[in-house]
């Protein structure tokens, strides 16, 4: 099939038969085109200029950090609950006697309750001499109760007198010296002698022991 479009204007002519014409309104006013102002930017805007021009990214400024001032925090261990001690429970003394004066009377026999019939006898006398009565005082047998200190006798009869027949001053754990004088230690007067069984035959021993005894009367 042949090409049908042609420029040729003879051969326009055989289908635009009518003729035209270009007529003049005077009613209508064409106004002159103003100069237009370019859109585009002017050629002397320089390179660097437009570069400017572009948009630049904002890069947000972060405050330096100082790590000295940043507070240190410790993990948390678990609580551990304080735990008191319990106090130990007092210890107990079986004694003879009423201890109404505070009159502590120590002796040390492992075969007999206080001493042999001359040892008890003996501390009759010596009761007697310092005009103390049995409710005035007690008799503790420091065999039955061998490393108890002198604290805990302390503790628990409150002594103001304190006899000691065969029981030495390092058992009651007491930094002293016996120098056959009587010993005040804080408010007690301690006055120590041989074993009663063996005092009786001691002249010596029994003088300085009677000696002692008006001193505390």
């Amino acid at each position: 099939m042949e090409n049908q479009v042609t420029n040729n204007a003879n051969a326009l002519r055989l289908f635009f038969t009518e003729e035209v014409f270009l007529v003049k309104d005077e009613s209508v006013e064409i106004l002159p085109l103003r100069n237009a102002e370019p859109v585009f930017v002017s050629e002397n805007v320089s390179a660097t200029e437009a570069k400017e021009s572009g948009l630049k990214p904002e890069i947000a400024q972060i405050p330096q950090i100082n790590a000295a001032k940043i507070p240190k925090v410790y993990p948390q261990g678990p609580e551990i609950p304080h735990i008191v001690a319990e106090p130990l429970p007092e210890k107990t003394f079986k004694f003879l006697g009423g201890n109404k004066k505070s009159v502590l009377i120590l002796v040390n026999d492992k075969e007999n309750d206080v001493s042999t019939e001359q040892g008890r006898e003996l501390l009759r006398k010596i009761v007697k001499a310092v005009d103390l009565g049995t409710p005035d005082f007690a008799i503790l047998n420091y065999a039955n109760y061998s490393g108890t200190d002198y604290t805990e006798l302390h503790r628990f009869f409150k002594p103001v007198i304190m006899l000691a027949f065969g029981v030495e001053i390092a058992e009651l754990k007491l930094n002293l010296s016996w120098q056959n004088e009587i010993i005040v230690h804080e408010t007690t007067r301690i006055i120590f002698a041989p074993n009663l069984h063996h005092l009786d035959s001691d002249l010596t021993a029994k003088k300085l022991l009677w000696g002692h005894l008006q001193k505390i009367k």
